[in-house]
């Protein structure tokens, strides 16, 4: 009997001891190297759950958000333009960043602030000591139109790493390995944002398909789908708008492709967005915003008689002058938007509209009266 109690002591204390030396061994195998396969993986696959983490992002959905700023500032928040100066620092015929953001396989759902250690708020000064040329770059495409003054393009940029930059599992410095330098983790995602950005410069997609900045006439939800694609072999993108008071129109804002993460940090697509448009009423045309601060003139003469808006370049500068005030375009008067109580109650009763996936169910609306009354801005993203 004795003998029997000793065997199963023994037993116990081999197989505690053993526990304790594969723990140590996953604690050993995360400080080593990381090998990934030499194969590609592509994210939300089957093998996919089989590779490290810091060989596919374990948030393997990705969405790149692009910006139609001229559109954006008809209503950035509240009824209230970009701050003063924006469209002016917008280069023709550009779309800019938003974000690059990083969620869940099912499309809808994602982590935020993921690792709030790696914070940073001086972002532009990070950039600016490891990378001039992005930097030079991100002030051109990636600017923040927010209202607030203090709500900047460092703010902006300080945003988007904070909230889903430092989400992407494979560029951790822990997962970048002995070769990692401090900040190589933020300069890795503001870089692969920029590069995406670029690869899918979406304005020459629309002017091919005959969509271009026009004042005059806007274009309906599924002619701005149809185009999208023809260009990404019939993928069906996110069209976002905003709504303008004074106007009452709504405008094409932001347009969002739909990836799978590939490798460490590469995607695979586009694919799928889940939902087709967002804050956009599939009723009424869309207005496609020009920018009244980059003077164009027609591609033929008579165009300019007919009243088309299809435009080209200029071949000279602009010739804008700081004094120029032709972004106030985009001012309204103090009696067009009021952040009062009794005025939010007043158009929330007037005008209710309930959003069921991202669908517009609409209660005796009226064209004329029509208004999303919402409080997008830089800060409602993803």
């Amino acid at each position: 009997m004795k003998r029997i109690i000793y065997i199963i002591v023994l037993l116990y204390l081999v197989i505690q001891s053993n526990g304790r030396v594969f723990d140590s061994q996953l604690l050993l195998i995360e400080k080593k190297e990381i090998e990934c396969p030499s194969f590609d993986i592509v994210a939300c696959s089957n093998n996919e759950g089989l590779v490290n983490k810091c060989c596919i992002p374990d948030q393997g959905h990705m969405v790149l958000a692009l910006q139609w700023l001229p559109s954006y500032c008809k209503n950035a928040g509240r009824n209230k333009p970009c701050k003063k100066g924006t469209l002016k620092k917008v280069e023709k015929d550009t779309w800019t960043l938003h974000g690059l953001w990083p969620g869940n396989c099912d499309g809808k759902t994602y982590l935020t602030n993921c690792n709030p250690e790696r914070e940073e708020e001086n972002i532009e000064e990070i950039i600016r000591t490891k990378d001039e040329d992005l930097l030079s770059e991100m002030e051109k495409i990636w600017l923040s139109g927010n209202p607030d003054q203090l709500k900047d393009n460092n703010w902006f940029w300080a945003h988007e790493w904070n909230k889903h930059g430092q989400c992407v599992s494979t560029i951790t410095p822990q997962c970048l390995g002995s070769n990692y330098k401090k900040d190589d983790d933020i300069i890795t995602y503001f870089e692969k944002a920029v590069e995406l950005r670029s690869i899918y410069d979406l304005y020459p997609i629309l002017e091919k398909a005959d969509i271009v900045p026009n004042d005059k006439e806007g274009y309906s939800l599924d002619t701005l789908q149809d185009a999208f694609k023809s260009a990404f072999n019939n993928t069906q993108v996110e069209i976002n708008c905003v709504y303008n008071k004074r106007e009452k129109r709504q405008y094409m804002s932001e347009v969002r492709l739909c990836f799978h993460a590939k490798n460490t940090f590469e995607v695979e697509g586009p694919i799928n967005c889940i939902n087709a448009f967002s804050r956009c009423n599939p009723k009424y045309n869309v207005f496609y915003a020009v920018n009244p601060t980059k003077p164009k003139i027609p591609k033929n003469p008579e165009d300019a008689v007919s009243g088309n808006n299809y435009y080209i370049e200029e071949d000279e500068d602009d010739n804008i002058s700081d004094d120029d005030d032709d972004e106030n375009d985009y001012s309204f008067d103090d009696d067009d938007y009021d952040d009062d109580v009794e005025d939010d109650i007043e158009i929330k009763l007037n005008h209710r509209i309930k959003f069921k996936e991202n669908k517009y169910i609409q209660e005796n609306l009226i064209q004329d009266n029509l208004d999303f009354d919402n409080d997008y801005d830089n800060e409602d993203d993803y």
